[in-house]
């Protein structure tokens, strides 16, 4: 670090210049680990007596693996030697694999004597196991050599030599090995050598796709796969080929071939088949739709998947085949196919019998082939039905996801598949009714949901799982419902619902909102049955603050907001109640033209709109507060006055709240700092605390921060952390201990760790730093000053360093803030449990604009001054379904999660805070800090005794 801060400090700041010779250098040898050294292990290989006494000596060897780059060589070439002497395949195996690891991990490793090596060795090897071992070796090293294509091509020859080894694992690891290191040009430099080259490896990779051992042939049609990954193109003359595979005993082979058929249906759409009967011609990628819709009724699980999957991602199929597979009806020519057995009912029923006119004409059918008798139905007919109804939960799910994405991209199948994801919202299994509830909404802007549909959809909304009703919302809020009785049906049925879990108050709330808009002249004719108008009497007027009534006018004023025919259907009341929701829950309630806002609506949109009156007022506050002619004092008076006028304008504009309250936290930083440093005392511990924790708050809480604005909250912070040296040695100096001496040890290593952070950012932002930083950066590169010498040497630097610049106004700046939804603030209830014991606490917060959700942490105070920071499972941090990022990066999440409390024996109930906060790393081995985004919420708490005896 001092290196680093002294180059930097001399070269820049100071500006001196050093002639004569140049300083001699010194090379700095890394001592070798005594008794750790991987090399010192190779020289024992010589007096191993046994295999086993070699073989544990390699595992030692691998386990260590450190070599200096003088001994690597020797070691490989002692491991060769090894190698041609042992017996043991066991052994040879483990030297091939040492070759990998040294190649790949060790410095100075020569690959290619490493690649040559390896297959000298493997040339004359007659073990299956070791040849297979050597291959695997080859093919990590030649990944790290990709680029040079003669040896790529040495390393394919050797593979074709081996594949003619009788052992499927030496076939396997030659397949793979041609697959991945064979030379593949870009397609423009590509000559006809070079393509007839390559049309000569995949047919020798598609002839091993008829081997006797299924996994070879899974790895052939594998290698054909990862060949069109490496950018090779492949013929669509190899489909006749692959489709057999489909047939296959083993499903490892019908797995791959399955893929092998997807992508050439994909690749070549619009090529043709002709079928068995040698005349029907089909496109290809019907064809290969029919053949993986067969696939879904294959006998292994994962194939099932795998062909649901597939079918959900292949494009332009025609829509006779893609609307087939919601039908389990076989149909020919789109009329309906008969059974021979129905065919023979109906000629029964009908009375036709034989009349003996014709000869034989009562003769048996003519003899079929066993292979051409099918008992279940092929093709496309009912197979998306036969996916839905499987009974593993992984085929289920794939099916349902294959039936969104198809849906997404045809209107028509849609609408037919409504009726069959409808259906599985009654699944057993919760996630597969989710999945079928988040497919529902991606396609709700093809779909109009009817009246039988919507009785399967409501009686859903009474699940236990909090996921399956608030994704429930979130689909009923994006679709669109046929008829004003089919909206009444989800109003009843959502209000009833809300009674049973109050709970699920935000959620429904969003819900409502949505669902006005989208249907407004569906909620018209229902306006005064919801708000409860009679044409003759005056009712009550309902409570503003009954969840029921709330939901009820969130969907009457978003719909009024595109219908205003029912703006004067509104009673006195109901416009009180829209200026009080329209206070509360801006986010929820559109602006309407009633009321106060009857006359004022285009005004404020547009002042909303406008922002060049704010950056106005910002110019205005901060013009004079940079002025270097002006006094500290009246500096300092206009820095006092600028935070308060920025506070109450983060109040009042809530576009530009970041931007104002970042701009004052800095004031008050600046401020705060000038106040501690003159107080005759010396700087109070508990302000450094608070500047401490604002100067965090300004480096993490805050997103939309430009490089220099960063620049001048990490020199505020560097002074902050001198200060906090200076008080840190005075207290060691009055005090005697050991205690105080360490603390001044670790601020002085904070501030170093800071200011090498702070030196890099300068850079990186491209920023001078102001006099005391270079001050700072002077002292530093003076070797390691001990605590006392820099604190005394910093002290009148820091009182004499002009007050801080000030960053320009940035209004893209964002706050990162936290509300807390439960425990409500409000809540009197006291909570009893048995000391010793452990109580949770329901917790609901949502976090807006955080950079980090890993960082949250939930802070627990209790009265004792005991703090507790609790680390949410990262399950329990869910996007906010409104809203879930932003254009800053930044994301939005709700924290769901049970907080647990324990303590002892109170005498009386008091209050514990909970509160939301970030965890920052200060660096410098301390640990780490929390900053609270919100102001804790106090529950009551009252742990009691435990009875002893009967």
């Amino acid at each position: 670090m001092a290196a680093v801060l002294k180059k930097r400090a001399l070269a820049e700041y100071n500006k001196s210049y050093q002639d004569g010779p140049s300083s001699k250098k010194l090379h700095l040898a890394k001592k070798p680990l005594i008794g750790s050294s991987a090399a010192a292990f190779v020289g024992l290989l010589e007096k191993c007596k046994s295999s086993d006494e070699a073989l544990q000596l390699l595992l030692r060897i691998s386990d260590c693996l450190q070599f200096q780059e003088s001994d690597v060589e020797e070691a490989i070439k002692k491991l060769s030697e090894h190698f041609q002497s042992e017996e043991e395949s066991a052994v040879r195996v483990k030297i091939l694999w040492l070759f990998c690891d040294i190649g790949l991990e060790c410095p100075g490793a020569n690959l290619n004597h490493l690649v040559d090596e390896t297959i000298h060795l493997i040339k004359n090897e007659t073990s299956h196991k070791v040849i297979a071992q050597g291959l695997g070796t080859l093919l990590k090293l030649g990944c790290k050599l990709s680029d040079d294509k003669t040896l790529m091509q040495r390393l394919v020859a050797v593979a074709k030599e081996n594949l003619k080894d009788t052992s499927h694992q030496v076939k396997c690891r030659c397949l793979q090995l041609i697959s991945e290191l064979y030379p593949i040009s870009p397609e423009p430099d590509r000559t006809p050598d070079m393509i007839t080259e390559a049309n000569v490896i995949v047919k020798l990779l598609s002839d091993y796709s008829n081997a006797e051992d299924a996994r070879v042939r899974s790895e052939a049609f594998q290698a054909l796969l990862t060949l069109h990954g490496r950018g090779l193109t492949l013929s669509a003359d190899i489909y006749e080929q692959v489709c057999p595979a489909l047939s296959d005993d083993y499903e490892i082979v019908r797995e791959v071939a399955l893929k092998l058929i997807w992508l050439l249906g994909n690749k070549y759409p619009e090529n043709t088949v002709t079928l068995q009967d040698g005349e029907t011609t089909m496109r290809l990628v019907d064809d290969a739709f029919i053949r993986i819709c067969s696939a879904v009724n294959d006998l292994c699980m994962q194939v099932r998947a795998l062909a649901c999957t597939l079918l959900g991602t292949t494009r332009a199929v025609s829509d006779r085949f893609l609307l087939q597979t919601l039908d389990k009806q076989l149909m020919s020519n789109m009329k309906k196919k008969k059974t021979a057995h129905e065919r023979g009912a109906e000629l029964v029923r009908s009375g036709a019998w034989a009349s003996g006119r014709r000869w034989a004409d009562d003769a048996p059918g003519q003899l079929l082939e066993q292979s051409t008798v099918q008992l279940l139905p092929g093709g496309a007919a009912g197979a998306f039905v036969h996916g839905l109804e499987d009974e593993f939960m992984e085929v289920r799910t794939a099916a349902v996801e294959a039936v969104c994405e198809l849906s997404m991209q045809n209107p028509i199948f849609a609408t037919t598949s409504l009726d069959f994801l409808v259906d599985m919202f009654n699944d057993e299994i919760e996630d597969v009714r989710l999945r079928a509830i988040d497919s529902l909404n991606k396609i709700s802007h093809h779909i109009v949901l009817r009246e039988d549909q919507l009785e399967t959809i409501l009686s859903a909304l009474e699940d236990y799982s909090m996921d399956v009703r608030e994704g429930l919302h979130r689909m009923l809020g994006s679709c669109t419902v046929a008829s004003k009785t089919c909206l009444e049906m989800c109003v009843d049925k959502i209000l009833e619902n809300l009674k049973r879990y109050p709970q699920d108050k935000r959620s429904t709330f969003r819900c409502v909102q949505k669902m006005g808009s989208n249907h407004a002249t569906l909620v018209l004719p229902l306006t005064t049955r919801l708000l409860g108008v009679h044409p003759f009497f005056d009712m009550p007027e309902p409570d503003v603050e009954d969840p029921s009534y709330m939901c009820v006018l969130i969907l009457v004023l978003n719909a009024a907001q595109h219908c205003t025919t029912m703006l004067p259907l509104f009673e006195e009341h109901t416009v009180k109640h829209y200026t009080y929701l329209r206070d509360t829950m801006p986010h929820l309630v559109p602006l309407l033209p009633i009321g106060e806002n009857q006359f004022s609506r285009k005004q404020k949109s547009e002042s909303e709109m406008d922002d060049s009156a704010v950056r106005r007022f910002f110019e205005n506050v901060l013009q004079h507060i940079d002025n270097v002619t002006l006094s500290s004092n009246v500096r300092l008076k206009m820095l006092q006055s600028a935070e308060e006028q920025l506070n109450k304008l983060s109040e009042m504009e809530p576009l530009v709240t970041g931007a104002a309250n970042f701009t004052a936290m800095f004031a008050r930083c600046v401020l705060a700092l000038h106040t501690a440093l003159n107080n005759p005392a010396g700087p109070p511990a508990h302000a450094l605390q608070n500047l401490s924790t604002d100067c965090l708050r300004l480096q993490h809480q805050f997103s939309g921060v430009t490089e220099q604005e960063n620049a001048c909250v990490w020199q505020l912070a560097l002074r902050v952390s001198a200060a906090r040296l200076i008080a840190a040695v005075e207290s060691a100096a009055m005090t005697t201990g050991a205690g105080a001496g360490a603390v001044a040890l670790s601020t002085a290593a904070a501030l170093t760790h800071h200011a090498e952070l702070l030196d890099r950012l300068l850079v990186s932002a491209g920023m001078e730093p102001d006099p005391f930083t270079i001050a700072v950066f002077q002292q530093l590169s003076c070797g390691e000053p001990k605590p006392g010498s820099l604190a005394r040497a910093l002290h009148p630097l820091l009182l004499a360093a002009p007050l801080p610049q000030i960053p320009t106004p940035n209004l893209k700046i964002r706050m990162c803030t936290a509300t807390i939804i439960e425990p409500a603030s409000d809540n009197d209830t006291v909570l009893r449990f048995c000391a010793g014991l452990i109580t949770g606490v329901s917790f609901e917060a949502e976090v807006l604009r955080v950079r980090e959700p890993g960082a949250l942490r939930v802070r627990v105070a209790y009265p004792d001054r005991r703090v507790h920071a609790l680390l949410p499972p990262r399950d329990h941090l869910r996007p906010l379904d409104h809203q879930n990022t932003n254009d800053d990066g930044t994301e939005n999440v709700r924290l769901l999660t049970k907080v647990l409390i324990s303590h002892g024996v109170w005498t009386e109930p008091c209050g514990v805070d909970i509160s939301v906060c970030l965890a920052v790393e200060e660096g410098g081995g301390r640990e780490a800090q929390l900053v609270e985004l919100c102001r804790p919420v106090r529950v009551t708490v009252a742990p009691k005794p435990i009875k002893r005896g009967i």
